[in-house]
This record gives C-alpha cells, structure tokens and sequence, in this order.
C-alpha cells in the first residue's frame, strides 16, 4: 500500500534505521532501496521499523528478508536490462524447482558461496538462505541478480538444469 507522504520526522527516523543496518553490516545498495521504498511504501516503513526494535537475530533475518521481497515487489516497475530469461522458461524450472535451486546453489558454492552472492548482488544473506531453503519458486528478478552477478546466460541458468 502506498504511505501517504512521510513527515521529516519519519524521514530521519528511516534514514536513522538504514544507520542501525549499515552497521549490522547489510549491503549497501539492500539499505538505501528500503529506505527509498519506505519513503513511498508503508509496508516497507512498518517492517523496517519492526527490524529496529527485534533484538532475536533470527527474526531480524526474517524481517531482512521480508523487507527485500517488498522492496522487489515495489520495484516492478524498474526496466531490467542484461540476461534474459524466457517466460516459457520459468514453467519448466516451476515444475523441477528442487533440482534446480540444488544445482544452482552447487554454482554459487563453486563462485565463493551465498556470502560472495549476496555482495555482489546487494541481496541479504537472509533473503538468500529463504530462496535455497524453501521450494518457493524464485523471483524473476532475484534470478537476474544472481544470473548477471556470475555472468551466467539465459541457458545455463534457466535450462541447463531441467534435463
């Protein structure tokens, strides 16, 4: 749901948690699009806050988590250039998503592992550890991320795996 427009006093007040974030040692670019998208985003705001207040590191990672999938959710309307992946792709890694999460972490592992990946894509590890832990289908954009973070092509990361 869109916020109604944040007071500067709400302003501060995110920029103050993306501080707290910095300093739990989050990516960058993770921290500056939720305070961009809690500007405009209530949501986004609510689970920010929340995260400022949890002293669990567990939930903190959930709610880390949770932040990225708004963030990604919010930011649709962004045009993504670089690697492709086909749409009838997505049916076929759908139906094989076991397979294909288990080979695809087994290339992060062999490029440095889910740390590595998460600084080269600006993705948290927490939202990382629910995508390889989960039988979710992944976002179309995080597979972008990961595909142009290894330069990996639209065949090897889309098709390669569902023979």
């Amino acid at each position: 749901m869109k916020a109604q427009a944040l007071n500067s006093d709400l302003k501060v007040e995110l920029m103050e948690i993306g501080s707290m974030m910095h300093k739990k040692k989050l990516p960058n670019s993770f921290i500056a699009a939720a305070v961009e998208t809690a500007f405009e985003f209530e949501g986004v705001y609510d689970l920010m806050k929340m995260w400022s207040t949890e002293t669990d590191k567990k939930e903190q990672d959930e709610i880390v988590a949770d932040i990225q999938d708004l963030v990604d959710d919010c930011a649709q309307k962004e045009k993504i250039d670089g690697t492709y992946i086909r749409f009838d792709d997505l049916e076929g890694i759908a139906k094989n998503i076991r397979s294909f999460k288990d080979n695809l972490r087994l290339v992060i592992d062999q490029h440095g592992g889910l740390s590595h990946l998460a600084q080269l894509t600006g993705i948290p590890q927490p939202s990382l550890s629910r995508l390889f832990g989960s039988a979710s289908m992944p976002r179309r954009n995080t597979l972008l991320k990961i595909a142009k973070a290894l330069n990996l092509s639209q065949v090897q990361i889309a098709t390669e795996w569902l023979r």
